[in-house]
């Protein structure tokens, strides 16, 4: 997607009476995609807290890059809001860092097909041939990859740059030659690093690759068809970011997870391996990070509003509260940060009244 609307959003900021939304109903149309449509009344939600919700949504000086917001309860569309063009509803969307969640519940459905159950094992004993002589380096564990602390010294301000360049590279021998700057498993550092190499443990383990491997067992099932996922050029799917989804599709997926995997009938993610994603794995310091005080693998967790999200940069969120019967999903112009994007704080407070909205 081009830089441009959001440049454009930014400069009509600045300029007084021009509107940057042109919010339109609330109110879901029934479709032919699966989903059932009810009133917040029907499944119990509070009407004045989705109220809230589409004020400040809809505002001109709050989520500025706004582009849609839905939920859903007890497994029904109750409300879904595009902020700026009814077609957003169509549309495939890049859904940014919220991809790291798919790559994790990939690496549950790939330990049906080659890759071990224990996130205790090794990766080295599948890239025997890719690592540099550091022998602290074997003992990277999938838990490690899974809670950003391979401990390699990889940022994500080089990684897109190093990774997607025209260079002819054996991106998994370039990413394990990077050095270490700290043990396996000792410090938690936010990076694309990690994911990635979760996606190409994935291809080696089960011999498909992540978006091969979801598209079979979790996508066609849940009868998402329409979607897009790059690749890299030596041919693994991105593991971290670069997957695009329609926003009824990305609810969808939430719906799945909060249903702990099982999707009419069928055992699409083992139950156990959503659990253990979703529960506190790594404890994260509270002035760093004050919404969310746990990361699961790759899911943040909200304490405060009783669930966990995906969230990507610039405010793409799928959002799920078990106890709630409740998923929401939000995207935003995806290019956008500082004041224009929606971090996880943001979208907490959005969310919050919709939340304790619920009987």
């Amino acid at each position: 997607m081009s830089r441009v609307p959001v440049l454009l959003l930014l400069v009509l900021a600045c300029i007084p009476d021009v509107r940057l939304k042109n919010p339109g109903t609330a109110v879901p149309e029934q479709l032919l995609d699966g989903w059932v449509v009810a009133t917040p009344e029907e499944v119990g939600i509070a009407p004045e807290s989705l109220g809230l919700a589409y004020d400040a949504v809809t505002s001109e000086d709050r989520y500025l890059n706004a582009l849609s917001l839905l939920v859903v309860r007890q497994g029904k569309l109750v409300f879904e809001t595009y902020v700026r063009s009814p077609e957003d509803r169509d549309r495939l969307h890049p859904i940014q860092s919220a991809t790291k969640c798919f790559t994790s519940l990939a690496a549950g459905v790939a330990m049906e097909h080659g890759l071990p159950a224990d996130p205790d094992s090794t990766i080295y004993r599948f890239f025997q041939d890719k690592f540099d002589t550091v022998a602290a380096k074997r003992g990277i564990k999938l838990r490690h990859l899974l809670t950003m602390r391979s401990g390699l010294e990889f940022s994500n301000d080089r990684f897109a740059l190093e990774i997607f360049t025209g260079r002819d590279i054996d991106e998994l021998a370039y990413i394990l030659g990077k050095p270490l700057y700290a043990r396996p498993g000792e410090e938690f550092w936010y990076r694309d690093c990690d994911p990635h190499l979760v996606s190409c443990l994935i291809q080696h383990a089960t011999g498909r690759t992540t978006e091969d491997l979801m598209r079979e067992q979790v996508f066609t099932p849940l009868g998402i068809t329409d979607l897009y996922w790059e690749k890299t050029r030596g041919g693994y799917t991105h593991g971290p970011t670069s997957l695009h989804l329609r926003p009824r599709d990305m609810a969808r997926v939430g719906q799945l997870v909060l249903q702990r995997g099982e999707w009419e009938g069928e055992q699409l993610i083992d139950a156990a391996w959503i659990d253990s994603s979703t529960t506190p794995k790594v404890q994260l310091p509270p002035e760093e990070y004050p919404a969310s005080r746990g990361y699961g693998y790759y899911w943040w967790l909200l304490p405060e509003l009783e669930g966990f999200t995906m969230a990507g940069h610039g405010g793409q969120f799928i959002f799920v509260v078990p106890d709630k019967d409740l998923v929401v999903a939000m995207t935003s112009y995806p290019y956008a940060g500082g004041e224009a994007g929606t971090n996880v704080e943001e979208f907490a407070e959005l969310v919050g009244p919709v939340v304790r909205g619920c009987d």
